[in-house]
């Protein structure tokens, strides 16, 4: 049995459950491999563990380990409903952040004699700690990432559109190796830069305006979020001066990180350095998020996080400033907790990039 497997029968044990059923589709591919859509899994510990599919992947369940397969044509509230009396399952617990409010009603509707409890980011809290398996397969997604990226340097010309550029850096992706981007890339300059999440289009950059690209890849399930801010030689000194100011507070945020701070210390940091240069306001969202599994998981970075910093945690550092009506610029590194401080995963931390 695998020692994902181990954990989570300790915590159902814990939690006074019979068995305990998986559906959100990466937390089934965390504990069995299998990346399919329409699967359940059904851990029961002691006994036996399920993954319950169709037959459109009988092929690929049944090579998957610690699981033995279970195909059905029925309809998963009657299939479950059947199973449970058979093997006389009364209390099963299940991811209240993995169903909707349809599924569930027609679970509870199905299973009658069954006592559903819902339990939230149980497989999450497991995926806090990255075992070295996990930080090896995100170092090699950042490694994917950056080779694009520099490669869409050599390409960058100012007067490109943000959705070409865009178009480009996900190709190169691919190219060095990737299984694709790890989530839509962002490129975004001038006013459109100030939406942190803006939508590449149309507009051309200009070589006085920053171009911010927001971009990761995706590797054997695994994903890295990166971001970076491109000049012209012709940008202002105004400009220059609030990126270096941005520098700064990655730099002093990441310096802070060890086994034992507060997550929340670490989002006050980047806050207090820019209020020194009246530039907080224009901070507008957390200082960072996990990175795994998926692009955005625990743990949060943020003002009101409760989360206490352990090796082996994975997160970005992401301070940004976004004036409305003129620009935007973030920057983005994911960095590793180790036993004595921290390790920065991608390499290129505080250079600025120039393009002629």
């Amino acid at each position: 049995m695998n020692t994902r497997i181990a954990q989570l029968n300790s915590l159902i044990k814990k939690k006074n459950l019979e068995a305990f059923l998986v559906s959100r589709p990466v937390n089934i591919e965390y504990l069995s491999g299998f990346p399919g859509e329409d699967a359940l899994l059904l851990i029961i510990p002691g006994r036996i563990n399920l993954i319950i599919t169709d037959s459109r992947f009988v092929q690929e369940v049944s090579q998957i380990r610690d699981f033995k397969p279970e195909i059905t044509r029925e309809k998963i509230p009657h299939y479950l409903s059947r199973k449970f009396r058979s093997l006389n399952l009364r209390r099963v617990g299940f991811e209240s952040n993995g169903l909707t409010y349809e599924q569930h009603r027609l679970l509870t509707e199905a299973c009658k004699d069954t006592k559903w409890v819902p339990l939230s980011n149980l497989i999450e809290e497991m995926r806090l700690l990255k075992e070295e398996v996990e930080i090896e397969k995100i170092r090699r997604a950042i490694e994917v990432a950056q080779l694009a990226f520099e490669t869409l340097l050599t390409r960058l010309k100012p007067g490109a559109q943000e959705r070409e550029i865009a178009h480009l850096l996900e190709y190169l992706i691919y190219k060095k190796g990737g299984d694709g981007p790890a989530f839509p890339i962002i490129v975004a300059s001038g006013e459109n830069a100030s939406r942190p999440h803006a939508q590449p289009g149309g507009k051309k950059w200009e070589t006085t305006e920053p171009l911010l690209i927001d971009w990761g890849a995706k590797l054997e399930g695994y994903n890295c979020d990166l971001t970076r801010v491109v000049f012209s030689y012709r940008i202002n000194s105004t400009l220059r001066e609030i990126y270096k100011i941005l520098l700064e507070a990655e730099e002093r945020a990441i310096s802070l990180i060890k086994p034992g701070r507060e997550a929340r210390e670490i989002d006050q940091a980047v806050r207090e350095h820019l209020k020194k240069y009246g530039k907080d306001k224009y901070f507008l969202h957390s200082t960072g998020h996990g990175i795994g599994k998926e692009v955005h998981e625990s743990p949060w970075i943020a003002q009101r996080s409760r989360i206490i910093l352990k090796e082996n945690m994975v997160f970005t550092i992401e301070p940004g400033i976004y004036v409305k009506g003129n620009y935007g610029m973030r920057v983005e590194d994911v960095v590793r907790v180790t036993s004595q401080g921290y390790e920065v995963l991608s390499h290129k931390l505080r250079k600025i990039y120039f393009k002629k």
